[in-house]
């Protein structure tokens, strides 16, 4: 697919009262997620089974069978990562909006916006953008992009016709905010 298509692609799936108002709260975030990773239920990733006990005082599970101790981040780009999750979303949709206009957030603007240090804002702004950039959002895009894009069957979504069809879909979605239909 075209960089292009695919950054637009997010964008038109992205909530279109923004990521920070659909997921009012880090909960909502993290059910998000673990809806994303585990739609079947939690599955330890050392033994692959589904018997755990859930730690309620940090949260994460233990699995009965082998002992792995793991949380809805482990083994994802999110893993050890000290910033909350919507932290994370957010950044991801401001990514996804910077890149369809061909641009990036700045490293300092990422810095003041989130009240995080430069290092931080250069390391998390690149670890988002890599993610995103995977096949279908990656695990960030696959998060915040909630709603479906229901495309014709006949267009190849590798082509050139599937990048008009998108362009022609933002156009109308432009057109509804403004009234013009």
């Amino acid at each position: 697919m075209d960089d292009r298509a695919h950054w637009l692609s997010l964008s038109l799936r992205l909530p279109v009262e923004g990521v920070n108002e659909y997921f009012a709260s880090e909960e909502a975030c993290e059910n998000r997620l673990h809806e994303i990773r585990w739609p079947n239920g939690p599955i330890c990733p050392a033994c692959s089974k589904k018997n755990f006990a859930r730690i309620k005082a940090r949260k994460p599970y233990s699995c009965r069978e082998c002992k792995t101790q793991f949380s809805i981040t482990s083994g994802t780009v999110l893993h050890g990562q000290r910033l909350g999750l919507k932290t994370y979303l957010c950044l991801a949709e401001q990514i996804v909006q910077s890149k369809t206009r061909g641009s990036l957030p700045t490293v300092h603007g990422t810095k003041e916006r989130y009240g995080i240090a430069y290092a931080t804002a250069f390391r998390i702004r690149n670890l988002v953008r890599k993610d995103l950039s995977l096949e279908n959002g990656g695990l960030l895009g696959c998060c915040i992009c909630v709603n479906e894009l229901d495309f014709p069957q006949d267009i190849d979504p590798t082509s050139d016709d599937y990048l008009r069809w998108l362009l022609t879909v933002q156009q109308r979605r432009r057109w509804q905010m403004l009234g013009i239909e």
